[in-house]
């Protein structure tokens, strides 16, 4: 298994180790039989989500003492029970609770763009890996910083953005790492969203990542037309004067920040590591 998928089955078995039907016998067994990759994907600067920091905290070399008896004792293993599935319940309201204010602080920041700009081109590119090359947290962070660096420095695709945003996610099932990236072009100085998605891209596949790892231009015209056809397409170009458009396009990042799932979060970050951020406004 690689380190996404190694952190997900260490998550899923803690998840079933806190339900009531789990049979505390079974604890040992199960630990051993993920033990080997758990300790290659470990790194103890990295930040993981309760359940994953619960498993490794079990781990021979860095057990306590007192927690040996988790393994051998049901009323000590039924208070860890406890203990780790409401430290899980906090991190997941936080979680919540970030993407909440996260959502209110983007539709602000997209809402100032709209009063500045008469025509915005919103341009929405995901961007993953392929299946054989899904990297560690740190190369994932590492290209995120180039990528970032190349739309903050307005580097050739990026010539004239005057907003973006993006989120960092690991699949709840096998996808791995992830960027959900919006950029927010001047539509007065362009309006061909398709190429746009397409060449950011090709920049991902060709100068961060590599040419097997993947992306999925959401601006391509097969996508937006169901869209367009209901009435809810909400990028490509977005004209201030048309409220549906404006309406549209505060739903469409109203889900970068706000994703439908509760299990898209980072299981390891890195520290000071952001899962959303977005550009700031410049003064007029």
């Amino acid at each position: 298994m690689n380190e996404p998928q190694t952190l997900l089955a260490i998550e899923n078995l803690m998840k079933a180790v806190i339900q009531k039907t789990y049979h505390w016998r079974n604890l040992k067994s199960d630990h051993v039989e993920l033990r080997d990759e758990a300790r290659t994907a470990h790194h103890s600067y990295r930040e993981y989500t309760p359940l994953i920091q619960a498993y490794f905290d079990l781990l021979p070399e860095k057990i306590r003492l007192r927690d040996e008896e988790i393994f051998n004792n049901r009323a000590v293993f039924q208070e860890f029970q406890s203990e780790i599935k409401e430290a899980q319940k906090k991190f997941i309201q936080g979680f919540k609770r970030n993407n909440r204010r996260n959502q209110r602080n983007l539709e602000e920041y997209f809402a100032a763009l709209v009063e500045r700009h008469r025509k915005l081109l919103l341009v929405r590119v995901d961007l993953h890996y392929s299946s054989e090359n899904n990297p560690s947290m740190q190369q994932f962070s590492e290209d995120v910083e180039k990528l970032i660096s190349r739309i903050q420095n307005k580097d050739t695709i990026f010539k004239d953005q005057v907003g973006y945003a993006y989120r960092l996610e690991q699949g709840g099932e096998s996808r791995g790492y992830h960027c959900h990236l919006l950029i927010i072009y001047n539509g007065s100085l362009h309006c061909n969203d398709g190429y746009l998605g397409m060449k950011i891209g090709a920049l991902w596949q060709e100068k961060i990542a590599s040419k097997d790892d993947e992306f999925y231009n959401c601006n391509q015209s097969k996508y937006k037309r169901g869209y367009k056809e209901k009435g809810t397409l909400g990028i490509g170009m977005i004209h201030r004067a048309d409220q549906r458009e404006v309406e549209n396009a505060h739903a469409v990042i109203s889900y970068l920040a706000r994703p439908e799932k509760d299990d898209q979060y980072l299981r390891g970050k890195l520290p000071d590591m952001r899962e959303f951020s977005k550009g700031q406004l410049r003064s007029r």
